[in-house]
C-alpha cells in the first residue's frame, strides 16, 4: 500500500491481557472464523495442575479479580512449559504459575484461564469486527511490562524484569521523532507512564503532552499531529477522588478499559478528513499471565546487562487491532508482529530507507521475521466509520483503595517512586501539569501514617 494514505498515526498501548483471553471470542462465537483463537473442543487447551485439569472458559462476569496474575519472567517460564524431551513449548503452565504465585488451591476456573464472550468486550469485539485483527501479534520478551513498554517505544531494552532503578530510554520515540521533523503530541488520561523515565521528562513535562479530555475537541477542530500516543490512566499508578484506573491492567474488571476505548475511537472519527487518513492501532504491552494457546515464536534477544540475559523466543501473544479506513474490514491479519512492527511502520513513514535503529533492523531480519504492520494496510479506502456501539458498560468497583494501601508489586512502587521523584526535582513543571498529584501525595503520607 501507499504509505502517503496514512497522515495521522494513532496509538494506544493497554496493560497485560493474551490475546485467547480478550479475543479467543472472534473464533469460538464463530464472528471470525479465520482468527486463531479458541474453538471447541475446549479439551485441546488442557493445564493440569496437581492431578486436576484446567480448560479455558467464559468469564461469567466482567468483575474485578482476586489477585493480580503472575507475569514476571520466572513465572513466563513456567506459562509456556517447554519440554525437556524436544524442547517445544506446550503453554500448559498457567495454573501452576498461578497457584505458586498465589499460593491459593486453584478451583475449576481459575482466573488465567477466563476469557471473555463478545458482550463482555463490546468495543473491542466492534471494532475486531469492522477493522483488522493482528493474531500473530506477540510481546517483544517474555516478561513484565517495564521490558516490553521499554521495547515499543525505544527498539530495546536495558532492563528484563521489572525495575525501580532508572530506565534508559536510549533510542525513544519522542527524539527519534523530533530528530525527524514529526509532529507528535501524547494524550494521558493520568500520570504518564513515561515518568518512569527521568531521560523523558523534559517531554512529560512539555506542551506536546496534553490531558486526554483534549483530545477529541482537537481532532474533530482538526488539529492533528502525525504521531498521536494515547495513554490510559495506568492502574499501578498514582489516584485520587474518582480518578479509576482503564488500563485492563489485572485485577481491574475490563469495563473501564471498554469505555475508554470508545472513547478514542470516537475521537478518531470525529472529523472525517482526519479519519480518511488515520491509521489507529490498539495493541498490549505484555499478555499479564492469561493464557493463550499459540507458542511464541524463536527469537534471541540479549539485554545488556552485566552478565547479558538472553530470551530466546517473543513474549507471547496480545491483542492487536488495525483500525483505519486503509484495511480491508473484518480482516484477519496473521502477519509475525510485535512491538517494534509499529517502530518500523514509522521508519517505513517517516525516514524512508533509514530504519528506526539497528536493533529493530536486526528483528526484521531474524530467523523468525518480525514485520512492519504495513503488511496488513490495504490501497483500497473504506471511508466511512461505523459509528461505535452505545449501550451502557456497567462496572462495579471501589474507590480510594490506592490511597490507603502501598503498592503491593514492584510496578505500583516504581510508579509511586516515580511520582515523587519528578515531583521533588521538579516541582513548579510537575504542579503545572499534574497538580492532582500534590492532592494524592499529601493523601497518601496522611493514609499511611501510623496512629493517623
Amino acid at each position: 500500500m501507499s504509505l502517503q494514505n496514512i497522515k495521522t498515526i494513532i496509538i494506544l498501548m493497554y496493560e497485560n491481557r493474551s490475546f485467547d483471553h480478550m479475543l479467543g471470542h472472534l473464533s469460538f462465537e464463530n464472528i471470525l472464523p479465520e482468527a486463531d483463537g479458541l474453538k471447541e473442543p475446549l479439551t485441546n487447551y488442557e493445564n493440569l495442575y496437581q492431578g486436576g485439569s484446567y480448560l479455558p472458559f467464559v468469564m461469567p462476569t466482567d468483575r474485578e479479580l482476586d489477585f493480580d496474575i503472575p507475569h514476571e519472567y520466572t513465572d513466563i517460564a513456567l506459562q509456556l512449559a517447554r519440554s525437556t524431551v524436544n524442547g517445544k513449548l506446550s503453554m500448559s503452565g498457567f495454573v501452576e504459575a498461578y497457584a505458586t504465585f498465589t499460593k491459593v488451591t486453584p478451583n475449576t476456573q481459575c482466573d488465567p484461564m477466563g476469557f471473555f464472550s463478545s458482550k463482555q468486550v463490546p468495543i473491542t469485539s466492534f471494532l475486531a469486527r469492522h477493522f483488522c485483527v493482528c493474531d500473530r501479534w506477540f510481546s517483544p520478551l517474555p516478561s513484565s511490562t517495564q521490558p516490553n513498554r521499554t521495547m515499543a517505544f525505544c527498539g530495546e531494552s536495558s532492563i528484563y524484569k521489572t525495575a525501580l532503578q532508572t530506565i534508559s530510554a536510549k533510542n525513544n520515540i519522542f527524539d527519534w521523532l523530533d530528530k525527524a521533523g514529526i509532529d507528535w503530541r501524547v494524550y494521558h488520561d493520568g500520570l504518564s507512564f513515561f515518568t518512569l523515565y527521568p531521560q523523558l521528562w523534559k517531554h512529560v513535562l512539555g506542551n506536546r503532552f496534553k490531558d486526554n479530555e483534549f483530545l477529541f475537541s482537537d481532532l474533530k477542530d482538526g488539529d492533528a499531529p502525525q504521531v498521536i500516543i494515547v495513554e490510559p490512566t495506568y492502574h499501578d499508578g498514582p489516584h485520587i477522588g474518582s480518578d479509576h484506573p482503564n488500563d485492563n491492567h489485572a485485577p481491574l474488571a475490563i469495563g473501564w478499559g471498554e469505555e475508554f476505548l470508545r472513547r478514542t475511537y470516537e475521537a478518531a472519527i470525529a472529523n472525517p478528513t482526519i479519519w480518511a487518513e488515520t491509521l489507529m492501532v490498539v495493541y498490549y504491552d505484555e499478555h499479564g499471565g492469561f493464557y493463550d494457546h499459540v507458542p511464541p515464536p524463536a527469537i534471541n534477544t540479549s539485554i545488556a546487562t552485566e552478565p547479558p540475559h538472553v530470551f530466546d523466543t517473543l513474549g507471547l501473544r496480545v491483542p492487536a487491532l488495525l483500525i483505519s479506513p486503509w484495511v480491508e474490514p473484518g480482516k484477519v491479519c496473521h502477519e509475525i508482529f510485535d512491538h517494534t512492527s509499529v517502530l518500523q511502520f514509522l521508519a517505513e513513514k517517516f525516514t524512508p530507507g533509514t530504519p528506526y535503529s539497528s536493533e529493530v533492523a536486526a528483528r526484521s531480519r531474524s530467523g523468525e521475521a518480525i514485520a512492519s504492520i504495513s503488511k496488513a494496510l490495504s490501497n483500497v479506502s473504506t471511508p466511512s466509520a461505523p459509528p461505535p456501539p452505545a449501550g451502557a458498560i456497567n462496572v462495579h468497583s471501589a474507590l480510594g483503595q490506592t490511597i490507603v494501601t502501598a503498592p503491593d508489586s514492584d510496578m505500583g512502587r516504581a510508579f509511586e517512586q516515580a511520582a515523587r521523584a519528578i515531583m521533588d526535582q521538579e516541582p513548579q513543571a510537575t504542579k503545572a501539569k499534574y497538580p492532582e498529584l500534590y492532592q494524592w501525595k499529601a493523601a497518601v503520607d496522611t493514609a499511611r501514617t501510623p496512629g493517623v
